[in-house]
């Protein structure tokens, strides 16, 4: 009985060993996986990372061609307000000149006019 007892205890130590072992086994294939998980986690970290840096270089390059845009139609307002306020001018400089030649062809008008009775007058003077 006592043997068959130590063939017992020798199995359960065997066993105690084995299942150490596994154990042992397991633990490190856990520690192996969870390394690889924090590696692949880091990755995907810096490829995320990676790819936000992208996506806020390219929204920025968008803000800065949106700004060139505005700028550039600010110019072009800014271009077409000048011309239009050039026409107003030449427009108002033109009416200006077209009231003083018509004051002028009155006045020419009236001249004249004085002068024939003038003339009308002398030439009655005369006779």
């Amino acid at each position: 009985m006592i043997a068959s007892q130590q063939t017992h205890i020798n199995e359960l130590v065997q066993k105690t060993r084995t299942l150490d072992n596994t154990i042992k086994d397991l633990q490190d294939k856990l520690m192996n996986s969870r390394a690889q998980w924090q590696a692949e986690h880091k990755e995907w970290i810096d490829g995320c990372d990676s790819l936000m840096a992208c996506h806020r270089i390219a929204h920025l390059r968008t803000n800065v061609r949106l700004t060139q845009e505005r700028v550039a139609l600010g110019h072009e307002r800014d271009s077409t307000r000048r011309e239009r306020v050039a026409v107003i001018q030449r427009d108002y400089n033109l009416i200006l000149f077209k009231a003083r030649e018509r004051e002028l062809e009155i006045e020419a008008d009236q001249l004249r006019e004085e002068l024939r009775n003038a003339a009308d007058g002398n030439v009655t003077l005369v006779a």
